[in-house]
C-alpha cells in the first residue's frame, strides 16, 4: 500500500499580518493533487493542524473542503485526518460519521472515535490508528482512567485503546499529533505544555509498521526511519528558511517493510533571509524579488527609511534586522533633558543619525532659518 503522509497545513495562517491561504492553495492545487495522481497513492494521511486556529477564516474552510472533495470524490483515494493542537476537535469532526462511507475519515473528538480505520490491498488489511491531539485531562475523562496525568500517559492510553480492535496480522499505521522526544522543534510551533512535559517517548510507536506524525514543522525521523514527521505545508517562520517542505511517501510491502521517499513542494513565494550591507543587498541581482524576505544587515549605523527602501526591490519584505547596530551613542545621555534647548536636541539627533556626515554650512543655515521662523509662534515643546 502506497501512503502519502502530510501534516501541519495550518490553513488560514497569518504571516506578518498577511493571510497565506492563496499560497497554500497554490501548493495544494498545483502540486499536492497532481502528486497523488502521478504517484498512484492508495491513501492520504493528514497528521493534524489542518487549520491554524480553532475558528478558521471562511476561505480556509472552503479550501479544505475543496481539497478533501477532490481527494475522495474525484480521485477516489481514502483521506484520513486527525485534529492537532491548533484545531477545534468538535468543529473538525462535524459530520465525520456521515463522511466516513465516502472515504473521508476525520478523528477529532475522542468520544466519536470508533476504532482503527482498516483498508485493504492485495496483501491484506492495513489498520490506521487515528490519535488526535488531546490534553491529558480530556483523555482521563473520556477513557475513565484516573491515572492519566501526563502527555506520555495519555498517549499510552489512547494507543492501547485503539490497538484493541486491530485485526490479527494486519500491518499498522499510527497517525498522531505529538511532540516525540528527540524531535527538533522550531520557532513556529505552539508549545503543547511548559517545561518539556509535552514530550512522549518514541518507543511508544516502535510496534507500528509506520508512524505518521504531525506537530513539528521540520521534516525528520525520530528514533527510527519509520517514525517520521512530514513537516508543515509551507515555511511559517524565517527560522524555517533553510527547511525543505513537502510530503512523505511510504510504500508498505506485504512483509511489513517500508520504503520511504520525500517529495518537495515549491512555494509560490519562498521564505528567505538575505544578508549583507544594505547597499550590497539593494545592488545584488535577485531573480525572485516577490519572495517573503527578512533582510539581515551588517550595517552598524541606522538606515533611514530602510523598510520602505527595501520594499522598492522586495515588495513582500517582512522584516529588517540589524544585529550589529551601534546603539552606544543613542544610549548615552550626558545632558539634562529638562534643561536642554530644542535646538540642542535637534543638533544631538542630527549627530546621532549622521555621525560620519556633519551638517553642511548650507544645512545649518537652513536649520537656523527654520528655528527662527518656528519660534516666532512660541515654544515647540
Amino acid at each position: 500500500m502506497r501512503i502519502l503522509h502530510t501534516a501541519d497545513w495550518h490553513l488560514g495562517k497569518l504571516f506578518y499580518g498577511n493571510y497565506l491561504t492563496e499560497d497554500q492553495a497554490y501548493v495544494l492545487e498545483q502540486q499536492f493533487l497532481p502528486l497523488l495522481r502521478d504517484e498512484g497513492i492508495d491513501a492520504v494521511v493528514l497528521a493534524g493542524d489542518v487549520y491554524d486556529r480553532s475558528l478558521p477564516p471562511a476561505e480556509a474552510v472552503e479550501l479544505f473542503d475543496d481539497i478533501a472533495t477532490k481527494i475522495t470524490a474525484d480521485l477516489k483515494i481514502p483521506f484520513l485526518v486527525i485534529s492537532g493542537n491548533h484545531d477545534s476537535p468538535a468543529r473538525l469532526s462535524f459530520a465525520s460519521r456521515l463522511l466516513a462511507p465516502q472515504g473521508l475519515y476525520i478523528a477529532g473528538e475522542l468520544d466519536r472515535l470508533t476504532g482503527p480505520v482498516v483498508l485493504e490491498d492485495e496483501a491484506g488489511p492495513v489498520a490506521f490508528l487515528t490519535i488526535p491531539y488531546a490534553e491529558p485531562a480530556v483523555v482521563r475523562q473520556v477513557l475513565g482512567q484516573e491515572t492519566v496525568r501526563s502527555h506520555q500517559q495519555a498517549m499510552e492510553a489512547l494507543l492501547a485503546w485503539q490497538a484493541q480492535a486491530v485485526p490479527k496480522g494486519a500491518r499498522t499505521v499510527c497517525i498522531a499529533h505529538a511532540f516525540v522526544a528527540g524531535g527538533v522543534a522550531g520557532d513556529s510551533e505552539r508549545p503543547l505544555s511548559i517545561g518539556g512535559t509535552d514530550q512522549v517517548a518514541g518507543s511508544l510507536f516502535a510496534p507500528f509498521t509506520y508512524t505518521a506524525l504531525g506537530h513539528l514543522h521540520g521534516p525528520q525521523k525520530v528514533t527510527s526511519d519509520t517514525i517520521r514527521y512530514a513537516g508543515s505545508l509551507l515555511k511559517y517562520s524565517f527560522g524555517e528558511a533553510r527547511q525543505h517542505k513537502g510530503a512523505v511517501i511510504a510504500d508498505i510491502g506485504a512483509d511489513g517493510q517500508v520504503d520511504l521517499a520525500f517529495r518537495d513542494f515549491v512555494p509560490r513565494h519562498d521564505v528567505r533571509i538575505v544578508s549583507g550591507s544594505f547597499e550590497a543587498i539593494m545592488a545584488a541581482d535577485d531573480d525572485r524579488p516577490d519572495d517573503f524576505i527578512l533582510a539581515r544587515l551588517d550595517d552598524t549605523q541606522p538606515i533611514l527609511d530602510g523598510m520602505a527602501k527595501l520594499r522598492r526591490k522586495y515588495p513582500n519584505a517582512m522584516a529588517l534586522e540589524m544585529p550589529n547596530r551601534n546603539t552606544q551613542a543613542a544610549g548615552q545621555r550626558d545632558f539634562d533633558l529638562q534643561q536642554v534647548t530644542e535646538r540642542e536636541l535637534f543638533t544631538g539627533f542630527a549627530q546621532t543619525m549622521r555621525p560620519d556626515q556633519p551638517l553642511t554650512e548650507a544645512e545649518r543655515a537652513c536649520v537656523r532659518a527654520l528655528w527662527d521662523e518656528l519660534e516666532k509662534g512660541g515654544s515647540l515643546l
